[in-house]
């Protein structure tokens, strides 16, 4: 391995942050910011490493340890023994290698037991003389969560098992269906929600519920993989044991275990479930590999995060090719009905995609798209998952997606919006429009939800207690009911205070951040109004350019057209968003209570030092947030880009800066760090800059060649 010392401590510091990150993600908050072989990849690289260099090898590494340390509502459960990750790795290389410990052991012709992975969220469960006492989450391994009551609530895992022992311990997996999956995600999508990624982020969302009716409202099902105490009970195998499960009520699923020996059956094995997965009504990414004999297990023993008796042989990730499984209607903020297509979970650059945009219904005719059909998604812009092509129709085809004549969620007739014509920066033109709107912006769930979350954002009036999840809540409760009564939330502080998963601290920071939006900056509060087309950089614009909330509501269409960045079809929308009396009278009474602060100077022409430079931040800004860095930027004239292309004038390097560096670097763009970046701002702006550092360059931005 061609690498430094320092490069490789670098690069471990790096990989171990990742991961620990993504553990985090995955296991307390059900999120997958990543596919399962970026993960195993970015082990692996820290494995190699941390084999190189031993000495650099961190305490805690995520190659050390399972899961992650609990951060939960929950109360702690220790296990009867840890819960172990298994080795994993889509190439054969994992069974080979499990194959040569069995050698070492003299055991090379052992049986084994061989099962689907299903990609699930692992619970123990432990029974008390036929009761079942407690279930837990894996946690960190050692620790779980106590998530007993929301157990109960799935049919496959029995209240009683008769004739048992003083003690059993169960382990298995909780998974949802794809029909059930595919259910919970219509409803979700069509009522304004995200939906979830795939079936194990659905399933451990629903365990990890505070409301254990809501868990038994989802549709989850158990399969048990393991007696863990089987010795202590007298059982010499695995399969053995498992038989013994289905006795005590246990869903038995010896359709989808074998026993057998050699690579050979394992290739059997895996080749044919790599085959047929699409058939099966749940989820699997691999194969595990067991040794059934439960002796020879203990004699091989167990590492520090995995046993050396059992591997998970995975499959290659399914590539931007999937099948639709429903096509459903989300109504958005602004009123726009946008068809969803839901699909089986494919990787696409990376990220588990399920569901992607078709974003209009004369697309939806264009592509031909219809449930069944097998389609290509790439994701726009690397962010936002879009199908572009149907690769293969369905046998037989769906009927095409036509448009609902009322609004899916509040019943009101559909309008269509007239068609544009756009003109390009390229010259040419395009068609824009033939969108579907619900008209009822007033009282329509999906429109208001949408609003009051786009209102709460961070570029917006950053209102940081109020997710997604309590805007649900508190409208379901009727203490939200459009974005005004955010403001008589102080009201009914009481009712705050007595919600599920509220209390006395909750509700005063909700309560404090709605206070700190009054007086917000005129740029944030107009573009929280979610005026049409008016993003965070034209809502700026017309703050600096006009200065008030009053000369913006009463602005002409020639008056906007001045603004720099403000085109006719800008204007047209503030024109037409103030000219409704429904928006007008809502924003009229946010702008009383927020009274946001003018533009001092508004319209004058402004030399600004940093103006026509583009910024990058990447990586953790300490003591500095992202946005607060990025008005640093922009009230130097300076422009705050997500990307680094060889237009960008600097890029910013927090903690862990990630692969945008590399870029940066590969094309000659300046990099610097965050207290160089703080000294140049103080230096722009004509404050005292700190001391710089001893290489750091003089000048604003160091010229670069061309390149």
């Amino acid at each position: 391995m061609s690498m430094t010392s320092q490069q490789a401590s670098q690069r471990i510091a790096e990989l171990s942050a990742e991961l620990r990150r993504y553990n985090r993600l995955y296991y307390l908050e059900n999120k997958s910011e990543v596919a399962d072989a970026v993960y195993d990849r970015k082990l692996a690289e820290l494995q190699e490493l941390e084999a190189a260099f031993p000495e650099l090898a961190l305490p805690d590494s995520p190659t050390q340890t399972v899961g992650a340390p609990l951060k939960s509502s929950f109360a702690a459960v220790r296990h009867y023994q840890p819960m172990l990750s298994l080795e994993s790795k889509v190439e054969f290389e994992v069974v080979s290698d499990l194959f040569k410990r069995l050698d070492q052991a003299g055991r090379s012709d052992a049986e084994l037991l061989a099962q689907p992975k299903i990609d699930g969220l692992s619970v123990e469960l432990v029974y008390r003389q036929g009761l079942f006492s407690v279930g837990s989450t894996r946690g960190d391994g050692t620790t779980g969560e106590d998530i007993t009551p929301n157990l109960r609530t799935l049919e496959d895992i029995p209240d009683f098992i008769a004739d048992a022992p003083e003690r059993v311990v169960v382990r298995g997996e909780v998974y949802m269906d794809r029909t059930g999956f595919l259910e919970l995600n219509r409803g979700l999508v069509e009522r304004g929600g995200e939906g979830f990624a795939n079936p194990r982020n659905a399933a451990a969302g629903s365990l990890r519920q505070l409301d254990p009716t809501v868990t038994a409202t989802r549709p989850l099902k158990f399969f048990p993989f393991e007696l863990s105490n089987a010795e202590e009970l007298g059982f010499a195998s695995d399969s053995e044991a498992l038989a013994r499960l289905v006795e005590w009520s246990f869903p038995d699923n010896a359709e989808h275990q074998k026993l057998g020996k050699g690579p050979e059956f394992i290739e059997d094995f895996h080749a044919s479930y790599d085959q047929n997965r699409d058939g099966l009504d749940f989820e699997i990414d691999g194969v595990v590999v067991k040794v059934n004999d439960l002796a020879l297990r203990r004699e091989m023993g167990t590492r520090s995060r995995t046993p050396r008796w059992a591997v998970a042989w995975k499959f290659p990730p399914r590539q931007e090719e999937t099948e639709v499984r429903d096509v459903v209607v989300q109504v958005g903020r602004t009123g726009k009905l946008t068809p969803v297509a839901l699909m089986m979970p494919v990787d696409v650059g990376g990220v588990t995609v399920s569901r992607a945009t078709l974003h209009n219904f004369e697309i939806v005719k264009n592509l031909d798209v219809r449930i069944g059909d097998t389609v290509r998604i790439v994701r726009a812009g690397d962010v936002i998952p879009k199908v572009v092509e149907v690769v293969k129709q369905g046998q037989p085809r769906g009927a095409l997606l036509e448009p609902p004549e009322k609004c899916p969620v509040c019943g009101t007739p559909v309008e269509q919006a007239q068609k544009v014509v756009r003109h390009t920066k390229k010259g040419t033109e395009r068609e824009v429009g033939a969108n579907h709107i619900c008209p009822n912006h007033i009282s329509c769930p999906a429109q208001i939800k949408g609003a009051l979350r786009h209102y709460s954002s961070r570029g917006a009036m950053d209102i940081e207690s109020l997710g997604e999840k309590r805007v649900v809540q508190l409208m379901d409760q009727g203490l939200l009911t459009d974005l005004l009564s955010l403001y008589h939330l102080a009201e009914h502080r009481q009712e705050l205070e007595s919600l599920e998963g509220w209390g006395a601290l909750s509700a005063d920071n909700l309560l404090k951040s709605i206070e700190a939006t009054r007086g917000a900056p005129l740029a944030r509060f107009l573009y929280a109004l979610g005026i049409p087309n008016v993003g965070e950089a034209t809502a700026r614009d017309l703050a600096n350019e006009l200065g008030s909330y009053q000369r913006v509501t009463q602005a002409s269409p020639e008056e906007l057209v001045a603004v720099p960045g403000v085109g006719p079809e800008v204007a047209r929308g503030v024109v037409k968003f103030f000219g409704l009396e429904q928006s007008r009278r809502m924003a009229d009474a946010l702008a009383a209570e927020v009274k946001p602060a003018e533009v001092q100077g508004a319209g004058q022409k402004r030399d600004l030092p940093w103006q026509g430079l583009s910024v990058v931040f990447t990586g953790a800004l300490e003591g500095l947030s992202r946005e607060e860095a990025s008005e640093m930027v922009r009230a130097l004239g300076g422009k705050v880009s997500s990307s680094v292309s060889a237009k960008t004038s600097l890029v910013v390097l927090g903690a862990d800066p990630g692969s945008k560096a590399d870029k940066a670097r590969d094309l000659g763009v300046e990099t610097i760090g965050l207290e160089e970046f703080r000294r140049r701002v103080a230096q722009a702006s004509g404050q005292k800059a700190p001391a710089a550092p001893s290489d750091s360059p003089g000048p604003l931005f160091a010229p670069r060649e061309e390149r």
